[in-house]
């Protein structure tokens, strides 16, 4: 039969597997918890990053749609402008041509008036002729002064 002491510490021993196998299977629930609570961090993480991804996906989409958006309406724009200056372009054109055409007018106009001025002062002065040679005929058969 085993003495006290030997008894003791084989218990000893005992206990101090015992406290080594404990401290093992702490660490090794500790190990599992956390590679639990890790996994489900990582799943938690990884629908966070594809909800990240979708969103992304569909703001790029609505992007490049306001993109092709803009570039129509530049489009448009261009259109646009080119139009109005072939209008103005256009309305110039007929404006001097209309110009012209009041000009020309007008200068018909002016110089019909004058031949008209002209002949008017032609007969004045014909009749102005006439009078100074009724009047002179007048004062020749006037007599002199008695």
């Amino acid at each position: 039969m085993p003495t006290i002491e030997e008894r003791l510490q084989a218990i000893e021993r005992e206990h101090a597997e015992l406290k080594k196998t404990l401290e093992l299977q702490t660490i090794a629930i500790g190990a599992l918890v956390n590679k639990t609570t890790l996994e489900r961090l990582k799943e938690q993480y990884d629908k966070l990053f594809d909800t990240l991804i979708a969103h992304d996906h569909f703001t790029n989409q609505q992007l490049a749609e306001l993109r092709g958006q803009l570039l129509e309406q530049d489009g448009k724009i261009v259109g646009l402008q080119t139009e109005m200056r072939q209008r103005f372009a256009a309305i110039e054109t007929e404006m001097r041509q209309r110009f012209a055409s009041i000009e020309t007018e007008m200068r018909q106009r002016f110089d019909e008036h004058d031949r008209h001025f002209i002949a008017i002062e032609t007969e004045m002065r014909q009749r102005f002729t006439n009078i100074e040679t009724a009047l002179a005929q007048l004062l020749a058969r006037l007599p002199e002064k008695p």
